[in-house]
């Protein structure tokens, strides 16, 4: 009898690990095109964060959206001139729209690698090239248990100083578990991945120096490509540099974003989705877009090519819920990837347009 109920027992965890979440290339790897809306989150509670191993029940609550809207796009090293020359094997960009930081990853059948990124030091933005060792970031598949260490090095270059770095980066997927949202929505089996990265900085001969010690929680759930929670903290630490007029620096940074598709419930700021058509897609000369309104509100329609720069731009005042169909010439947009918004006082919508 004890032998039956052990075999019982075995067959049930094992049943529970196979049905675990695991992310795999062909799915989850970003890829030229993609773009994905993240809704910043504000939040009156502390997030547990702590909470790690299987059957975890991380409760999301006393949280909010805000009415900010941002898109992150993914785009071929062609759309940055010169980045090709500076991050050799670059393949892939990721740009967050709204902070304009940038990754640059080269892809390869087995890692996805970090070569280079652009991002704030807390006094200036700086440029990391990764032209030493690059870090791999993430290999596929990834499933609870996973782990990759690795160690980055090279130069970082400010718009007035120029120096080295070193980087050593951790990603491990430490939870599994149940998502739960204000007004009871809740995901099941979604997994965690969480990436530790320290880099340590060093300006004219070390004279000038600091780290930046970030933490990126992202929860992935099968029906999203792309993560559908995610929380990151930043710590920049520098003694500064007193005679150059640097100051000291303590500057600590936290950041809550949910996809934008996910609706939390109860203390969200009912911003909703706008729907609407864009055809020929692929377009070369004239585009027709077609939106579906269902209220009486002004509008914009933003053409955005994939440096994150509006290239057109039209506002439609006072326009009646219905139907409605817009044309715009695109005959003088080069060959490549853009993205349209459309947006209004309570909803916007985001689609990729590729022009011919």
């Amino acid at each position: 009898m004890k032998n039956i109920y052990f075999l019982i027992c075995s067959l049930f965890v094992i049943n529970q690990f196979n049905a675990q979440l695991t992310l795999t290339k062909s799915f989850n790897e970003p890829i030229i095109g993609d773009f994905f809306d993240a809704k910043s989150i504000d939040t009156t509670t502390t997030l547990p964060m702590s909470l790690n191993g299987m059957g975890v029940t991380w409760n999301i609550l006393g949280i909010s959206e805000s009415s900010a809207l941002n898109t992150n796009t993914y785009s071929p090293a062609s759309a940055y001139p010169g980045a090709s020359a500076t991050f050799p094997g670059l393949n892939l960009v990721k740009e967050d729209q709204t902070t304009g930081d940038l990754n640059y990853f080269k892809v390869t059948p087995s890692t996805f690698e970090l070569i280079g990124s652009f991002t704030s030091l807390g006094v200036a933005n700086a440029d990391l090239n990764y032209n030493t060792n690059s870090a791999i970031w993430l290999s596929y598949p990834v499933s609870m248990g996973y782990t990759n260490n690795d160690i980055g090095a090279g130069t970082i270059t400010t718009s007035t100083l120029s120096g080295t770095f070193t980087s050593t980066i951790q990603t491990v997927a430490d939870g599994s578990g149940s998502l739960v949202f204000n007004g009871g929505v809740t995901l099941t089996n979604c997994l965690r991945v969480k990436t530790k990265q320290r880099i340590s900085f060093a300006f004219l001969a070390g004279l000038f120096s600091g780290t930046v010690n970030q933490t990126i929680y992202n929860y992935y759930h099968s029906s999203s490509k792309h993560p559908v929670f995610t929380v990151s903290y930043n710590h920049i630490v520098s003694p500064g540099l007193s005679f150059a007029g640097i100051p000291p620096i303590d500057n600590r940074q936290a950041k809550a974003e949910m996809l934008s598709t996910l609706t939390i419930g109860l203390n969200d700021f009912n911003r909703q989705s706008l729907s609407f058509k864009t055809f020929p897609n692929p377009a070369t000369d004239d585009l027709n877009i077609q939106l579906v309104l269902n209220q009486n509100e002004t509008y914009t329609i933003e053409i955005i090519n994939s440096l994150g720069q509006i290239v057109n731009s039209r506002g439609l005042s006072n326009l009646n819920p219905g139907m409605h169909n817009e044309n715009i010439n695109v005959s003088n947009l080069k060959t490549g990837i853009y993205f349209i918004k459309v947006k209004g006082k309570n909803s916007s919508g985001l689609q990729k347009l590729m022009i011919n």
